[in-house]
């Protein structure tokens, strides 16, 4: 794949994350004007995540068995009809809340299928060292999780003029983009052959832990430290809908300027100061609650802090999986993320009249911050080489 070829890969991804991400917030801003609350909105978001979760843990490894991108072209087509098919069930105050969650558990697995191949693809496109794969798997993260910016401004738009039936085209937009971007791109010569290893669906979870055990314990604390993310910022932006896009669009800044310190000041000093950075923002969040200006800029240093931590595990565990199993190794990785991810969505929106947001910032600073420590006290720097930064 030649430049022009990395180029659309990323950009077809951003395309299809921005969407997605838009549609998410979108949910969030209209669906309580329709009448459903908080608890019923965290109980999609959190499926949306972990029925994926159940079908990337058994079937994700065959991944790697496929090509990975007609897999890609195939699945972002399919979510993007499936989408369509949301503007027929939607309708303010007769929209049928089960029906309207089916369709979009549904698509949320077609969508996290692709992870492994998606993966497959950006490790497919470096040399073959730490610096190439670190590079690939921070513009990974900025085509998906860095699309959050731009989802945040457009959801600004759509949630002050327009309405959610525009935000649900535009998701079928963006799905069939990059649906149409993958299937015309230049081909790697790698795409076509397979490589992969006859593993049973378990063996990938005990391979992930094999290649980097370090990188896999501290992507799991870190997990459970932030889970509960978008449940987690409309409990701080409360009532005010404008908040919640704010939070969302600054999480999405903070992937962007955490990859350019990843790659520059950053990488020369271990995780342990941002653990306790993220530690320290918690803390305050709880104090000063929200939502207001200092909510907003706790947000965005816990977020770059996060991000920062985030795209170093990356860059160790694309580096230390060999291109045979990085599908198999992908989707349990994020099988174990998301399982914590969505957990915190509806634990956050269950507890939310119940625990005080201080308490719940609380225990999220104790975990960071334990992390940290312990790092830091480690005696050995596990998984870690010259060339890259401590983890």
């Amino acid at each position: 794949m030649n430049n022009l070829g990395t180029f659309l890969f990323y950009l077809g991804q951003f395309l299809s994350s921005m969407g997605s991400l838009t549609f998410n917030l979108c949910l969030v801003a209209f669906m309580p004007q329709a009448g459903f609350d908080l608890a019923q909105i965290s109980l999609i978001l959190g499926l949306q995540r972990f029925i994926p979760v159940f079908i990337m843990g058994v079937w994700g490894h065959l991944t790697d068995t496929l090509n990975p991108k007609t897999t890609v072209v195939v699945l972002e087509i399919l979510a993007g009809l499936l989408s369509m098919s949301l503007l027929l069930i939607w309708n303010e105050s007769h929209t049928n809340y089960i029906a309207f969650l089916s369709v979009c558990v549904l698509r949320a697995i077609l969508v996290n299928f692709q992870t492994g191949s998606r993966i497959k693809l950006s490790k497919l496109l470096s040399d073959g060292s730490y610096q190439s794969n670190a590079k690939h798997a921070i513009w990974q993260m900025k085509a998906t999780q860095g699309a959050t910016l731009f989802a945040g401004l457009m959801g600004l738009v759509l949630i002050k003029f327009l309405s959610l039936k525009t935000a649900i085209i535009l998701d079928f937009i963006s799905f069939l983009a990059n649906g149409l971007i993958i299937l015309f791109i230049p081909s790697h010569k790698e795409e076509e052959k397979n490589t992969s290893q006859n593993i049973s669906w378990k063996q990938k979870f005990s391979d992930h832990f094999k290649y980097n055990k370090q990188a896999a314990i501290l992507d799991i604390a870190l997990a459970i430290s932030i889970g509960g993310l978008i449940s987690f910022f409309a409990r701080v932006s409360g009532a005010d809908h404008i908040w919640n896009a704010l939070f969302l669009t600054s999480y999405g800044l903070s992937v962007w300027i955490a990859g350019f310190l990843e790659r520059s000041a950053a990488k020369k000093f271990s995780s342990t100061p941002f653990w306790i950075v993220m530690s320290v923002s918690f803390v305050l969040l709880g104090k000063f609650g929200g939502p207001n200006v200092e909510s907003l800029i706790l947000m965005f240093i816990k977020d770059i802090s996060y991000w920062v931590i985030l795209h170093r595990i990356s860059g160790h565990i694309q580096n230390d999986t060999p291109a045979h199993s990085i599908g198999a190794v992908s989707s349990a990785r994020f099988a174990i993320m998301v399982v914590i991810l969505s957990v915190g969505e509806i634990l956050v929106g269950a507890w939310s009249s119940v625990v005080p947001l201080e308490v719940e910032s609380t225990l999220r600073a104790l975990v960071a911050l334990a992390t940290g420590l312990g790092i830091m006290m480690a005696k050995k720097k596990v998984g870690v080489e010259s060339d890259r930064p401590a983890l």
